[in-house]
């Protein structure tokens, strides 16, 4: 159970009426004294920032530290559970089985520190609480400073808008006070399906949790690190105008393809050459948009951020205009397009000075007209259709439909004219607003009229806005509903954004110009980044044509999904060592017992002037806090083979931040805690090169106990796990593994069985790739049972018969 000081400490104090903030949590100094390891920083953590609940999860003990946000008021807590690991239902660590840690001493306490999802913020923890992969924020560390980021989720609830990023920020904060030493993730975070794992490594090089730190640490089916970084990289150089070439042969997807390029090309200022910078480039230009998406971990959604539907008569710049229809399917170049439009400008022009202000033209009016200098009636026809409303210096041309004559008309007219009308799209849509819409009009009026007045001195937070409509509108709720709802209001060229700064973390307003301003072109060129990824994704990175290199690239990023951080230990400044002293057992304790690799050594943080013998004391403590199998281990030697004397000062002895080998007695072998993976070790030897249980879908042969991915032995993820059994070559007497259909007609090859005519397909997997009917088998069984009396059976590629010990 938790310690009783702990509980004792925090029961006596009142519980801190005052939350704290969360963007300033956990960051440099605002958590002092946090100087030893993790298990004593964690146990100080619960002291000093931590309230223990009235009630317990399945018995272990629960603390929570509340937090606000200053950029969304949202207040919510942070949950840390200390389970103790002889009393728990899974003593075991999967996550580290799996994470390739699976040799580490069974600990005796585990940390969960989690953020519920919002919905359940005051609620009481549940029982399922560890199993449900909801949660904002989990995360597990063990008392030895290992640990895993087990889910990772955003909050976007009304106006509570709280990135992924924002938590991911706040959980590696906190690794980094307590000063853990490991942390691993398994990465399968999807949006829209599309694993982020592969669009992050293709753009970046790295998964997207690299933005924190985490590099490589296991792959499955054998991919090594060396495979994951030839192929990150073959997929990032990718050529854009190679990938077109590449896809010659199908036309309409060489042409969407094109249309995406081209356009993203021609919003960027600087080359787009290679698939990496087209990704990082729409990644990019995404995130600078007033639409913020949710990060999603482990099972996620499938989705993107939405934008809003955009008005089409938003002006855009005639460069833009132009670029557009250029990159779509139009077969005229850009400079004719452009000579188009500016004769349907100057044309719109002298008919606005000899008709009137107000009037426009008819489509077959401007249309004849232009035919006088344009001989491409198809060019006009196509640039005719195109408008909706550009730009062109102070002047926007729109087309619009005449409600008298019920005929397209185009209009052109000063831009300074426009600012007259203030468009509220909120307005039309939120019919169940309390307020009458003259209140609310007035009150956004009033709110753009002060970020107006305001433009020239940049953005304005949500907070200094708020104040300075409360001098003229009173009711703080009406304030409260226009801010939240009054992003892209147009007026005139201009348009309201409410977005989130990433360097304050705060949400800001502001005014900008709809023709000239970067950051909102995706809005006015109604883009859709989300689905131009995903089509790329799908497209070029998993249907990728006529190349294998492409798609074997693709399959080991996909097969790349643990990731790990390691924070390195460092020297305080108060002069105190850190050492990693490590456990060496005696021979016979190897060679019969500790048959694994060694369990690494645990951090202590003590002082240069101690001696060596007071250095084993402390070790001893460390090792019996940590270890259930280490709960009555005495310490008798620092050092390795030959030991250093106890009276010699510790600063004499060994080096900073050095490993110290630390010899004694007293390990617990009879007990069953041992091993963070399980008593039982797997024995994986599969043809992809795996040696080791990877978390990926199994069978084991019944004859010699080995375990093979299903996959790689032929079985699909939605098929039952077929019979496998084990096969030698009579000419090498390799052993190779044969995985037998289990819906088939036939039984297997069995002493004593009958068989149906129907033939049973065997597939071969090994050294030889061949299929060979059910008979021959039967008939290898009958003839030759031990394998001491070999006769070869006619194969394409080889002689097989039937292991001796073969069970169906």
């Amino acid at each position: 159970m938790a310690s009783s000081t702990i509980i004792e400490a925090c029961n006596s104090r009142k519980r801190n009426g005052k939350p704290f903030i969360f963007e300033a949590f956990a960051i440099g100094d605002s958590i002092d004294a946090f100087s030893g390891p993790f298990r004593d920083n964690i146990r100080l953590f619960l002291q000093e920032f931590a309230s223990i609940e009235d009630y317990t999860l399945c018995g272990f003990p629960i603390w929570s530290t509340w937090l606000i946000s200053n950029s969304t008021g949202a207040v919510f807590p942070l949950y840390t559970i200390e389970e103790t690991t002889q009393l728990s239902l899974h003593p075991f660590c999967d996550y580290c089985k799996f994470s390739g840690w699976g040799h580490h001493y069974v600990s005796k306490r585990r940390y969960h520190l989690l953020i519920p999802a919002n919905e359940n913020w005051e609620k009481p923890l549940r029982s399922d609480t560890f199993e449900i992969g909801t949660h904002v924020l989990h995360g597990l560390i063990h008392c030895n400073g290992y640990g895993h980021l087990l889910s990772i989720n955003g909050v976007n609830e009304d106006s509570n808008l709280l990135s992924g990023s924002d938590f991911m920020d706040l959980w590696d904060r906190l690794c980094t006070i307590f000063k853990t030493r490991k942390v691993s993730v398994n990465d399968v975070s999807k949006k829209g399906g599309v694993h982020l794992r592969l669009l992050h490594g293709v753009a970046y090089g790295q998964s997207w949790f690299g933005k924190w730190g985490y590099r490589f640490g296991r792959g499955s089916y054998g991919v090594t690190e060396q495979k994951y970084e030839i192929a990150v990289q073959f997929l990032s150089s990718l050529g854009l105008d190679k990938i077109l070439n590449d896809f010659r042969k199908d036309i309409p997807k060489r042409q969407k393809i094109k249309q995406i390029i081209g356009t993203y090309r021609e919003l960027s200022e600087v080359p787009l050459i290679t698939i990496s910078e087209l990704l990082q480039f729409m990644l990019a230009f995404k995130s600078k948009a007033p639409f913020h998406s949710k990060m999603k971990l482990a099972n996620g959604d499938d989705y993107w951020c939405d934008p809003d539907i955009v008005e089409k008569n938003r002006p855009i710049s005639m460069e833009t205009f132009v670029n557009l229809m250029a990159n779509s399917d139009c077969r005229w170049p850009a400079r004719r397009l452009e000579f188009v439009l500016i004769v349907i400008v100057n044309f719109l022009k002298e008919n606005q000075a000899n008709v009137g202000r107000n009037c426009g033209m008819t489509r077959q009016d401007l249309r004849n007209e232009a035919r006088k200098f344009i001989g491409d009636t198809g060019l006009i026809d196509f640039v005719l259709k195109s408008i909706r409303c550009f730009a062109l210096g102070n002047q926007i041309v729109r087309r619009t439909i005449n409600p008298t004559t019920k005929l397209l008309e185009f209009t052109i007219h000063e831009a300074a004219n426009e600012e007259e009308s203030i468009r509220f799209p909120f307005l039309d849509k939120d019919s169940d607003c309390r307020w009458t819409e003259r209140r609310v009009k007035q009150a956004a009026e009033f709110i753009v009229k002060i970020l107006r007045a305001h433009n020239g001195d940049g953005a304005m937070s949500r907070q200094e806005l708020r104040d300075k409509a409360r001098t003229t509108i009173r009711d703080t709720g009406l304030i409260d509903y226009v801010l939240k709802s009054i992003n892209k209001s147009v007026m005139g060229n201009k348009i309201v954004f409410r977005s989130k700064n990433p360097s304050t973390k705060r949400i800001e307003f502001a005014f900008e110009d709809i023709v000239d301003a970067n950051r909102v072109e995706n809005v006015e060129l109604h883009l859709n980044i989300d689905q131009d990824l995903v089509y790329l994704y799908e497209t070029v990175l998993l249907s990728y044509p006529g190349s294998d290199s492409v798609s074997l690239a693709t399959g080991v990023v996909l097969d790349s999904k643990k990731f790990v951080k390691e924070w390195k230990l460092e020297d305080q400044e108060n002069q105190r060592m850190a050492l990693t002293c490590k456990v060496l057992p005696s021979f016979d304790e190897l060679e019969s017992e500790l048959t694994r690799p060694l369990s690494p050594g645990v951090v202590v943080y003590v002082p240069p002037w101690i001696t060596i013998g007071e250095l084993k004391g402390v070790t001893q403590f460390a090792l019996r806090d940590i270890y259930c199998i280490m709960q009555n281990f005495v310490v008798t030697q620092i050092g390795g083979l030959r030991g250093i004397e106890d009276e010699r000062m510790l600063s004499c002895a060994v080096g900073r931040d050095a490993h110290v080998w630390v010899r004694g007695c007293g390990l617990d072998l009879e007990t069953e805690l041992r091993y963070e993976g399980g008593p039982i070790k797997l024995k994986v030897d599969c043809i992809c090169g795996a040696r080791d249980d990877d978390g990926e879908r199994m069978v084991k042969c019944d004859a010699c106990q080995v375990w093979f991915h299903t996959m790689c032995s032929g079985i699909d993820d939605h098929e039952e796990a077929w019979k496998l059994a084990s096969m030698l070559t009579a000419s090498t007497m390799k052993r190779v593994h044969v995985s037998v259909e289990a819906n088939s007609s036939a039984a297997l090859p069995c002493k004593g069985t009958s068989y149906s005519t129907k033939p049973t397909v065997i597939h071969i997997r090994g050294d030889i790739n061949t299929s060979i009917p059910a008979a021959k088998l039967l008939y290898s069984w009958r003839k030759l049972r031990l394998i001491a009396d070999p006769r070869p059976i006619p194969a394409p590629n080889g002689s097989w018969i039937l292991h001796h010990s073969f069970k169906p």
